[in-house]
């Protein structure tokens, strides 16, 4: 089985994000021999990305929660079970031949307990004391089955039943004797050729009666058992292993130990190693949601250097990333931002290019690797560059830019400008969605020293189709803002027609004035000519939050 290999972008994805991730695990499917390469997401798609992945006819990646490592990623698969009513013996026979030291026990398809040596050689020792008289809750199918075993006559079940175990060595008049201080329904004889004793346990109504050694009977005690209702089983092994078996042949259920002894498969790794280490035993049975056994988790297996691989596109700091990113092993960073904080444990392939867009970074490793992107893919490619360089009007945009999309477009069998205002004009659904639809859907979390802030941004056709709304944005903005502890919480609104922007801003006023932005009202700011939040708004922001950083303000 070829292992997985997750290709992500970031939260709140954009169209880049998402079309990135789609378009680069294309192309490592194609050139890479080893492993299987998934496009990923850590959010809904936007509406635009929305109508470019219904445009280009594919479906949106699947949503990835985390890449935590979790029990499931650890434990054995496979692993082989007993249920309550089947024998011990089956549990101390799978012991022996996968050289394990625990069993699952289920019931009804539900984890049951646990066979364990613990709980194995307590049953051991309690069968082999004094005080236990060679008493044992066994079904008859169980102990024909146990000592393979052949009925002469009689009928078996599967009906557990507190037995009695009598071995007959003695002569037949003290036989009779011990067997008359019994019930003789509820004892099993365990004798050889003894046809003396045989008829007396016949005659006197005893449960069962088994024949060891492989001795054979004369037809006429086999015609008395059946006579008189007694089972009557013969096997090949002898008086020894015979009792030795038949104290196996117990219902696993009862010498199962039971309490707190699986663990669900989702639990992650940490939770797991504490669960663990508190207890006496080596492992745990790993359960789903419907306690059905999945695998079993042992000490060792805590052990194993499991992390799961992953491609980052699009971003490249961990506050953006997918969550449980450090448990993760990055193998790979492609990006068009400012290079963030997070390390690695060993070099990894870093591509960063200052282009307006990822898709075209994607764009011309394609070239670069003689590969050509099927329509549906140079169309994703070709929107995640148009949405980024907003038709090529944002500061950001380079030759480079416009070059991967003429190619894509060609490729994609579209008209490029004719197709780019198609593309916005049907994913400009600002009045359709919520305040805080419209804040978290392209938000992203920055960081610089001891500050941390965020900046979502929007884009519309003229500010008309968001203006009423100013007030309740900002209120949304503030709200962010106590929530996660920013020192601001921002919202680049982006008119593409007029190549303007509005900042809505809630926080620590004193960096949205030293933008120099025109202050309109109490939290608003009209940004002229400013499209960009990475190449434009983000640098000035952030030389701002050094220097209050150097300040100590």
């Amino acid at each position: 089985m070829s292992e997985t290999i997750y290709v992500v972008g970031h939260r709140n994805p954009d169209t880049d994000s998402i079309c990135s991730a789609i378009a680069y695990a294309d192309l490592k499917n194609r050139i890479s021999r080893g492993g299987q390469y998934v496009p990923c997401r850590l959010g809904a798609p936007n509406p635009q990305t929305a109508w470019v992945l219904h445009r280009a006819g594919l479906t949106a990646p699947r949503f990835l929660g985390d890449v935590h490592v979790r029990v499931n990623d650890l434990m054995t698969h496979g692993v082989r079970q007993v249920r309550t009513d089947e024998p011990l013996l089956h549990a101390t026979d799978l012991m022996q031949q996968e050289r394990i030291r625990m069993v699952p026990v289920s019931e009804d398809e539900r984890f049951y307990g646990m066979i364990t040596l613990f709980s194995l050689t307590d049953h051991l020792l309690n069968v082999t004391a004094p005080v236990a008289n060679l008493r044992a809750t066994i079904s008859m199918t169980n102990l024909v089955h146990a000592l393979r075993g052949e009925v002469l006559s009689g009928a078996v079940d599967g009906v557990a039943a507190e037995l009695e175990f009598l071995v007959g060595v003695s002569d037949a008049f003290s036989f009779g004797k011990e067997l008359a201080e019994r019930d003789p329904r509820s004892t099993v004889l365990f004798t050889a050729d003894r046809n003396d004793i045989i008829r007396t346990a016949i005659e006197q109504g005893i449960r069962a009666i088994v024949v060891t050694g492989g001795a054979r009977l004369s037809p006429d005690i086999e015609q008395s058992a059946s006579e008189n209702g007694v089972i009557l089983v013969q096997t090949g092994f002898s008086i020894t292993q015979t009792l030795n078996l038949a104290k196996l042949a117990i219902p696993a259920s009862l010498a199962a130990e039971t309490g707190d002894l699986e663990i669900n498969q989702d639990v992650l790794r940490s939770d797991a190693r504490r669960k663990l280490m508190a207890s006496h035993h080596r492992g745990l049975a790993v359960v789903d949601d419907d306690q059905k056994v999945v695998g079993i988790l042992t000490r060792s297996d805590l052990l194993r250097n499991v992390r799961k691989p992953v491609i980052l596109v699009d971003h490249n700091e961990d506050g953006q990333s997918v969550p449980g990113l450090y448990d993760a092993e990055i193998l790979e960073v492609v990006d068009h931002h400012r290079i963030g904080g997070f390390t690695t444990d060993r070099p990894i392939t870093y591509l960063c290019k200052p282009y307006g867009s990822t898709c075209t970074i994607v764009a011309t490793l394609y070239q670069e690797y003689g590969q050509t992107p099927d329509a549906s893919v140079a169309l994703v490619m070709l929107s995640g560059i148009l949405s980024d360089t907003v038709m090529f009007r944002s500061p950001t945009c380079t030759g480079i830019d416009r070059e991967m999309a003429d190619w894509l477009a060609e490729l994609a069998d579209v008209e490029l400008d004719a197709y780019g205002l198609e593309m916005f004009r049907n994913s400009s659904t600002v009045a359709d969605r919520s305040d805080e639809a419209l804040l978290s859907t392209d938000m992203k979390e920055f960081s610089e020293g001891k500050y941390a802030f965020s900046v979502s941004q929007i884009e519309v056709v003229g500010f008309e189709e968001v203006g009423e709304r100013f007030a309740s944005l900002l209120a949304g903005l503030d709200a962010m803002r106590e929530r996660k502890g920013y020192l601001f919480s921002a919202l680049l609104v982006t008119d593409i027609v007029a190549g303007d922007s509005i900042l809505l801003f809630a926080g620590d006023i004193r960096v949205a004035r030293e933008t120099g932005f025109t202050e309109q009202s109490r939290g608003v700011f009209l940004a002229k000519g400013l499209i960009s939040r990475k190449k434009q708004l983000l640098p000035q922001v952030l030389s701002i939050v050094k220097e209050l950083n150097r300040s100590g303000m």
